[in-house]
């Protein structure tokens, strides 16, 4: 066989492999998805949600990109606007950069002054990318965010003009099943995983927010725990390290007591329309995939039932996450709303937190 042919077998070879992997992925995924199939909903559909909720400052954003530009179709009770904000590869650029500030910025063994360098660069970045992707829209209410990569890395609770304000984000919105909202007393878990400096305080300050809450601890916070934990609790915070894995975003992982519980072996367990929190650097990562889908440890958590997912798209440091998550659940605590919650908790920070919401429309169920 001549040579180019043969690297021609070998490159498509790769490519079938890649494309198995990837069926065996979607074939997971909708075998776990608790909520049954889903269906695109079209514009008309959230109009007539966002009309039905009374709110006229609320927007629908669904950026995609065409032909290299970055675009966005804008909804809200009025109506449907369609927006272009230029090349996506200065967006993909800035958020590119985002993520060395925030890891810099997080990082303690650094000299101070490089951090503070890493700090101006970080505001610099934010209010760059705040005005591209947030002037235009004149979202001054709630804020629902439709998008792909890079978009779903950007932390748009940091971004200057959604300080104090829902912003609610996900990979796109399907109709399909709705949450009931806990009635009576809401069961919290938070457990603390190895080698995170401030996660035993943290877990136990969060735990005296919730009358009744149970805390994990060193040997007692295993992956058996917190899977049932997660199928049982309407409130679970877990204060530990993890990793998204861009190449098989399937074994995205939080690390336990007695080893990494991997997003691949939650398959099975409905959640209960809960609320997650992940207080774990960059775990909220997602990655694009064959298709268009988006993979990733909170996209599995939202398709088997979680109401919402809280989780970090940058280094987040031990010490500013033990600071800001007890105020995140006393907001939780008394609205019962995650978006709000988060809003409320970090509108007095001074410092940028990337931590997201990923939820859904109110109305409506995202996957």
């Amino acid at each position: 066989m001549p040579a180019d042919q043969a690297k021609e077998r070998e490159r498509l070879t790769r490519r079938a492999h890649r494309a198995q992997s990837e069926v065996r992925e979607r074939s997971w995924r909708h075998a776990g998805n608790a909520g049954g199939v889903q269906r695109s909903v079209t514009a008309r559909e959230l109009r007539q949600v966002l009309v039905e909720r009374g709110d006229d400052t609320a927007v629908v954003a669904n950026f995609v990109v065409l032909d290299g530009m970055l675009r966005c179709v804008r909804v809200d009770a009025r109506g449907v606007t369609a927006i272009e904000f230029g090349p996506a590869d200065d967006v993909t650029e800035r958020v590119r950069r985002l993520g060395a500030d925030f890891a810099m910025a997080a990082n303690d063994l650094i000299p101070a002054p490089l951090r503070a360098a890493a700090n101006a660069s970080l505001a610099r970045n934010l209010k760059v990318l705040d005005d591209i992707l947030l002037g235009p829209l004149r979202a001054d209410g709630d804020l629902y965010v439709v998008a792909r990569e890079p978009l779903l890395s950007v932390p748009w609770t940091a971004l200057p003009s959604r300080s104090g304000l829902r912003t609610a984000v996900n990979s796109y919105v399907a109709r399909g099943r709705t949450h009931a909202r806990p009635s009576g007393k809401r069961r919290l878990l938070a457990a603390a995983g190895p080698g995170v400096q401030h996660g035993t305080a943290e877990v136990h300050a969060v735990g005296r927010q919730w009358p009744g809450a149970t805390v994990l601890t060193g040997d007692d916070a295993v992956t058996e725990h917190v899977r049932t934990a997660l199928a049982t609790h309407d409130v679970v915070h877990l204060a530990t390290h993890g990793q998204h894995d861009a190449d098989n975003p399937l074994f995205a992982s939080i690390d336990l007591a007695d080893g990494p519980l991997f997003a691949h072996e939650l398959d099975g367990t409905p959640l209960p329309g809960s609320v997650v929190i992940l207080s774990s650097c960059e775990v909220g990562g997602s990655t694009q995939v064959l298709g268009g889908e988006v993979l990733g440890l909170t996209s599995v958590l939202l398709r088997l039932g979680a109401r919402a997912v809280i989780a970090s798209v940058a280094k987040l440091s031990d010490e500013l996450a033990a600071r800001v998550m007890p105020r995140l659940h006393a907001h939780l605590r008394e609205s019962d709303d995650p978006e709000a919650a988060l809003a409320a908790a970090l509108k007095d920070v001074a410092e940028p937190v990337p931590l997201v919401c990923f939820s859904s429309v109110e109305g409506l169920a995202s996957a």
